[in-house]
């Protein structure tokens, strides 16, 4: 286990992800910086990125209003 608690790095996987994947990041996220998330973005067949303003680590508990509508909207876009 690394400094922070990771044990893997999984990025070279991302490619074999065929479905739509849906990553939800905040911008001021200080554990993950949204550059690692435009990192997993470019490796990611059919994926979108929604970044969260004024949201650190936890966007789900921090903005979660807008978590919930961005699942609802992905969802609602796949669906059709």
């Amino acid at each position: 286990m690394g400094l922070k608690g990771q044990r893997e790095v999984l990025l070279d996987r991302l490619p074999q992800l065929e479905s739509p994947t849906l990553v939800v990041w905040g911008e001021r996220d200080r554990v993950l910086p949204p550059s690692q998330a435009r990192e997993a973005m470019a490796r990611l067949r059919n994926g979108t990125l929604e970044l969260v303003p004024d949201c650190g680590h936890l966007p789900q508990v921090e903005r979660p209003q807008r978590f919930v509508s961005t699942l609802a909207r992905f969802f609602d876009e796949k669906a059709r």
